[in-house]
């Protein structure tokens, strides 16, 4: 089976390591995978994973699918034989609609940041053009989620599968990044001359929620004593400037010396190594973070809210670590206590932290789970 992965934005980065990780095991099993994506550094990165690069839309962050896209999809799925277009958005997928038209292939589509049955099943099954679609085959990375969905929906009338997102250890293994490049940062943040625990927070400048709370955090966390002391790393990067001109006004009230906004990262892997705790204070419920497992493999400990989705994606140890959602009191309260640990503590931290997502979220036990998906494509005639 020929199958096109078609990605809609390069700034989808959890789509994007779930087009490479497939790529891999699809060329592993005899399949063969062609992606169809804006231009970015990021095709190499597909290359590298055994997927095949077909014309691209565009040379933007993104793809709109205007009619000549749709055109040059269906060339690309005439001349390359494709079986099966595996889409990761909405948009994606009404394209991928619009292809099927003409071309009659299937439809696969992972959901997956917001997993989410509204998301899923509302979005997929009632509400795309106001049409009933009776059968969506949808990849769901949260087991959770999954089951729950299972319990009000027939996997037969759905088509419904569980595959997770595996992290990217050649990228993120602590092993291989290397004392210079760990040096190199810490000397950019001013860290030879005066050490400090990184605190490695993702930013949500869209919500005012998050700006309150982060700006709350660093306030009570510059009250604690030097030795113990951090900075909460936060990226500007990806922003709204209005929102970012927001949030500053905020910052300048409140100014310390614990919040550092930095406009971008160069070497994200090394600034993972050379912190220790991971902060996600998603104002989203229910989000499956690929980031959380990335910052797990660099060996940081998780801060997070409290939910389905995360007791799934951290080990057993860090669930103590989880508040319930807007509970900033007690995540200031956990922070202070992982800044007091010895070096001991962290070093069993970090073990911890990696052994978890090398032996649960690799390629290997992806594995059947996608063919599984796929070869329950194969048997089903085009709609």
């Amino acid at each position: 089976m020929n199958i096109l992965q078609l990605l809609t934005s390069l700034n989808d980065d959890i789509s994007v390591r779930a087009i490479a990780a497939y790529s891999k095991i699809l060329k592993d099993n005899g399949y063969s995978s062609y992606v169809f994506a804006p231009l970015g550094r990021e095709l190499s990165y597909f290359k590298r994973w055994g997927a095949k690069i077909v014309e691209q839309s565009t040379s933007s962050k993104d793809i709109s699918y205007s009619k000549s896209t749709i055109k040059k999809i269906c060339e690309v799925v005439s001349s390359k034989s494709i079986g099966t277009i595996h889409v990761y958005d909405v948009a994606g997928y009404k394209a991928a609609l619009q292809v099927n038209k003409t071309c009659s292939v299937k439809i696969l589509m992972s959901m997956l940041s917001n997993p989410s049955e509204q998301t899923v099943m509302g979005r997929l099954n009632k509400t795309i053009f106001g049409e009933f679609i009776p059968k969506a085959t949808t990849l769901v990375p949260s087991k959770t989620i999954y089951q729950e969905l299972l319990t009000k929906y027939s996997r037969k009338n759905i088509g419904l599968f569980y595959v997770p997102v595996p992290v990217d250890l050649t990228i993120y293994d602590e092993k291989k990044i290397s004392q210079e490049r760990t040096i190199s940062l810490a000397t950019q943040w001013g860290m030879l001359e005066k050490p400090r625990h990184i605190i490695f927070a993702k930013a949500y400048f869209n919500s005012n929620k998050w700006q309150n709370q982060i700006i709350k955090l660093s306030v009570d966390l510059e009250k604690l004593p030097e030795n113990i002391r951090p900075y909460i790393v936060v990226l500007k990067s990806n922003v709204n400037k209005k929102q970012l001109n927001e949030f500053e006004e905020k910052y300048l009230r409140n100014r310390n010396s614990v919040l550092c906004l930095m406009d971008n990262i160069a070497d994200l892997e090394a600034s993972l190594k050379l912190s220790s705790i991971y902060l996600e204070l998603n104002p989203n419920n229910q989000y499956y973070s690929l980031d959380i497992l990335n910052a797990l493999a660099m060996g940081n400990a998780v801060v997070s809210w409290e939910n389905d989705v995360n007791k799934e994606l951290l080990p057993k140890e860090y669930h103590n670590y989880l508040t319930g959602n807007g509970d900033i009191k007690k995540v200031i309260k956990t922070l202070t206590n992982l800044l007091q640990m010895n070096a001991q503590q962290r070093n069993f931290t970090g073990r911890t932290s990696r052994n978890y997502v090398l032996n649960n979220f690799n390629t290997k036990n992806m594995e059947e789970l996608l063919i599984d998906a796929y070869s329950t494509l194969s048997f089903r005639k085009a709609s």
